[in-house]
């Protein structure tokens, strides 16, 4: 695969409209049982912190070289002022961020001790967005494109998708002329209509199908009935190590197989996926490439231990 016809120059400009999280990381030792109740007593060392969900898609896409512009909300507390200034600080423009002071920023924190992560506490709130922030939110989706050559929509559920704002997004980018992909969750795949790509792994293939899915001529049926189902042009189910299985519309289902590396960390790679995807679609890539782009970006991302922004360097690592 030849890299270069990827990273263009200048780079292209990407709008990422999603649910907003925040991860962290409480790191310590844990030696001693508590007193007070069965469980492990963590003696904190470290903290530290990383965007999440759509925010993670931003953060890889600028790590390969894109620009991106970022909407969604987050709360008025630390942990809203922590992600908005780790987007900031990498580049990111977020003019299109709107604070919300009747909701917490997503949150998901995990404790860790000898490398073993313990429990993880989530806060957050998965409730429809308010009225007067879906109001505000649209109110930026100007900022939020100019300039863009594609919209990437990232859902995790999180109240974004079921209260229009992506279908009035999809309208917007669609008068702009923008590439548009996005990452349903399976309960929302009605939410992405119109969209150009659309990304899911397995799991949530079958959970939106309401079935187990195998290999071969199962998952060909699949594929193309949740592409119709969702009303998007092309959609790729990521199937770890079995690769990536294509469904464009008008053409026969293709199969891109996985690249042999050791795996070390799953987490985030979905998001690389649909990321790098994103980026090669808005370099002037078809559906196939953009697939093959996503699927080398996602075999470096599971080289790494927690959810990383890869690199161009990572993946040339990838090719040897």
């Amino acid at each position: 695969m030849n890299l270069d016809t990827f990273f263009a120059t200048p780079s292209p400009r990407v709008a990422v409209l999603g649910d907003l999280m925040l991860d962290e990381w409480i790191i310590g030792s844990a030696d001693r049982i508590s007193p007070e109740a069965p469980v492990p007593v963590v003696r904190f060392t470290s903290r530290r912190t990383a965007p999440g969900g759509a925010a993670n898609v931003a953060m890889n896409l600028l790590s390969l070289g894109a620009k991106s512009s970022v909407g969604g909300v987050v709360g008025n507390d630390e942990a809203g002022g922590d992600l908005a200034g780790e987007l900031a600080g990498a580049g990111a423009d977020i003019a299109a961020v709107v604070r919300d002071h009747a909701r917490p920023t997503t949150l998901k924190t995990r404790v860790v001790a000898q490398r073993q992560q313990m429990v993880r506490i989530d806060r957050e709130s998965d409730a429809p967005l308010d009225g007067e922030i879906v109001a505000r939110l649209r109110a930026r989706f100007h900022a939020l494109l100019e300039g863009a050559s594609a919209l990437c929509l990232s859902d995790y559920a999180k109240g974004m998708a079921g209260c229009g704002v992506f279908q009035a997004a999809i309208g917007a980018a669609r008068e702009r002329g923008l590439a548009i992909t996005g990452g349903p969750k399976p309960e929302n795949l009605g939410c992405f209509g119109g969209t150009d790509f659309l990304s899911l792994n397995q799991k949530e293939a079958s959970e939106a199908l309401g079935e187990k899915l195998g290999d071969g001529a199962q998952i060909e049926r699949a594929g193309e009935t949740l592409r119709q189902k969702a009303g998007a042009k092309s959609l790729a189910i990521t199937r770890g190590g079995g690769g990536v299985s294509l469904f464009v519309e008008g053409q026969a289902p293709q199969h891109i197989p996985a690249y042999e590396v050791e795996v070390f960390d799953v987490a985030g790679a979905g998001d690389t996926f649909l990321s790098a995807a994103t980026l090669a679609l808005a370099s002037g890539a078809d559906f196939l490439a953009a697939s093959r782009f996503g699927n080398l970006a996602a075999a470096a991302s599971v080289r790494h231990v927690g959810v990383v922004a890869v690199t161009r360097a990572d993946m040339e690592r990838v090719l040897g």
